[in-house]
């Protein structure tokens, strides 16, 4: 594969479950604010303090739920509960171990239930962060079926559930009138960031970090994860546009606000590398790698040797990754398609990338996708698709600079230099940084 493609991969961003992290009320607006700053983002009001005090509290949780559920065993609703404490574990987990296990418990729950019954909701918050949005579809409809009318909470998060769907599905549009129509039922910060998220694929940077910042306007109303996970969020947003040293403060904010997260400790790593000190990247993204083995950091840490000349070292640490992404693919293979063809696409096979670029598209036929089938398709010389792929996803309102990039590394290929040249300006504006070496070395949270 070419260097000059290798900077451009692209990671899915599990919007759907993001009502079980928070708990506090938003203000979605599309208003002009000053800039926010890290220094001025609020401490937290309540919760673990910590990752390990989390992983503690979570613990307890699940195992009270397995114990609940081994004295009920024909109860539904104590399946659901177990599934909703492995969904909340899954958010700081380095494997897929515990939303493969609330999907069992779940299954487990919809076979117990009476018919036109069950946790539907639930399953459609697993579904969607699973990425299965048939099943997640499916789920919804049975609620919509319900005779009596659910609670405004429940069916904010079916509308909310229903426009991720549609984000998901490459309707941008309806996407946000389903947030909209979810917000009417009340405060959500669910909503907030969802409404972030679709503003930064629409390259909409000033938008996005202010629907973040109104999904935690009360710092004593959320907790040090919730506060930190929003300060990391602000940070990738400050990386898509290219202001890696702003990336860096909110990162490090997200530290001080939830110590221990090794993911958060992942992007403090690569923030390293992006001002230069690549020795010192290397060695904290080991340490995390050492502690957390999640195969996006092992392939993190797998770029960062190979771009310090550690090519034997690289090589390691990538066949590393390539095992999980394996394991995963046999557990959820819907949720692991994308970030298996980033792998593939930097260590592995441009054919096997490219088959599962095109599964991952078939999932979920939105933006980013199409994007990264433009890549594994570019990776195969196959330049004229992948630009049909590219101006399907604009045309879905997706902008970003990896796109347009993509374009132009096209239209170069192609020896259509003007257009090249009108595509680099395009990526340029979204991100002055998009073509130097060092973005390259952004694996985690780029887009």
């Amino acid at each position: 594969m070419p260097d000059a493609l290798r900077q451009f991969r692209y990671l899915a961003v599990p919007i759907a479950a993001v009502a079980l992290l928070t708990g506090v009320e938003w203000l979605a607006n599309e208003k002009t604010e000053a800039r926010l700053s890290a220094a001025d983002w609020h401490r937290s009001g309540f919760g673990p303090a910590s990752y390990s005090a989390a992983i503690a509290r979570s613990e307890a949780d699940i195992a009270l739920g397995g114990e609940r559920v081994r004295k009920g065993r024909d109860q539904w609703l104590r399946h659901e509960s177990l599934a909703r404490a492995y969904l909340l574990r899954s958010h700081l987990s380095y494997t897929y171990d515990e939303l493969a296990a609330a999907g069992e418990a779940l299954s487990e729950a919809k076979r117990l239930a009476p018919a036109g019954s069950g946790p539907v909701l639930s399953d459609a918050v697993f579904a969607q962060m699973s990425h299965q949005l048939g099943r997640a579809e499916a789920s919804l409809r049975v609620m919509d079926g319900w005779a009596v009318k659910s609670e405004p909470t429940e069916l904010a998060e079916s509308a909310s559930l229903k426009g991720d769907i549609a984000f998901y599905r490459g309707d941008m549009s309806l996407a946000r009138t389903r947030y909209e129509e979810a917000g009417r039922y009340g405060p959500s910060a669910g909503v907030a960031y969802r409404l972030a998220i679709l503003s930064k694929s629409r390259g909409d940077f000033d938008a996005a970090i202010q629907h973040f910042a109104d999904a935690n306007p009360d710092p004593q109303a959320t907790t040090p994860f919730a506060n930190a996970n929003t300060a990391m969020q602000i940070g990738g947003v400050n990386l898509a546009r290219g202001e890696y040293e702003s990336a860096r403060e909110w990162f490090e904010k997200a530290d001080r606000l939830f110590p221990g997260f090794w993911l958060i400790e992942a992007h403090l790593a690569q923030a390293q590398a992006l001002e230069g000190n690549l020795d010192g990247a290397i060695a904290q993204m080991r340490d995390v790698a050492l502690r957390a083995p999640s195969a996006e950091v092992l392939d993190a840490l797998a770029m960062l040797l190979r771009a310090n000349g550690q090519a034997k070292e690289s090589q390691l640490w990538a066949a590393k990754a390539a095992a999980i992404w394996n394991e995963r693919l046999a557990q959820l293979p819907e949720a692991t398609y994308g970030h298996a063809v980033e792998h593939e696409l930097v260590f592995g096979s441009p054919d096997k990338a490219l088959d599962l670029a095109r599964r991952n598209l078939a999932a979920r036929p939105y933006g980013e996708s199409r994007i990264l089938l433009a890549s594994a398709l570019l990776s195969n010389g196959e330049m004229n698709e992948a630009l049909d792929q590219l101006a399907l996803a604009e045309k879905s309102g997706w902008r970003s600079a990896p796109l347009y990039a993509l374009r132009a590394q096209a239209f170069e290929l192609l020896g259509r230099e003007a257009e090249a040249a009108m595509a680099r300006d395009e990526a340029e504006t979204l991100n002055p940084h998009i073509f130097k070496r060092e973005t390259s070395l952004i694996w985690l949270s780029h887009g």
